[in-house]
């Protein structure tokens, strides 16, 4: 039996890439929020800017935890209940989405973690700034 150490997103991984989602934000893209969870999805590092409704920043935390939870981007989580006839009520979970915004952050093959955006009112816009988070926190 092989004995694979768990790993997970650390504090620092986790303000990183908050950090670069927020430093890549532009003006055009309004107040939005970030979360980064664990791969449990238990919340690492939220922040939000001034003004960000709070919709938006509970958005961010679902966004993140649907992404650890499937282990998978929601972009894709998104077409393939889509294409499977599902919903997302079929996990009986109240904190999953299937919008766009989360983003899974992998180290060596092992999900550790993932990165929520949202605020841009653009999903697509959303996941493109998780995946600067995402990468900031892969080079922390």
């Amino acid at each position: 039996m092989t004995n694979r150490s768990k790993l997970s997103v650390s504090f620092e991984n986790a303000r990183a890439a908050a950090n670069a989602t927020l430093s890549a934000a532009t003006s055009a893209d309004g107040a939005i929020a970030v979360a980064v969870v664990d791969e449990n999805g238990d919340p690492m590092f939220t922040a939000r800017m001034d003004g960000t409704p709070a919709a938006d920043v509970q958005l961010a935390i679902r966004k993140a935890y649907t992404s650890a939870f499937i282990g998978r981007d929601t972009s894709f989580y998104h077409g393939q209940i889509t294409k499977d006839g599902r919903t997302i009520a079929d996990w009986a979970d109240p904190m999953i989405t299937s919008q766009h915004g989360g983003v899974t952050l992998k180290v060596s093959d092992q999900d550790i973690g993932s990165v929520g955006v949202s605020g841009t009112g653009d999903e697509d816009r959303d996941e493109q700034l998780a995946k600067t988070g995402a990468d900031a926190a892969s080079k922390a």
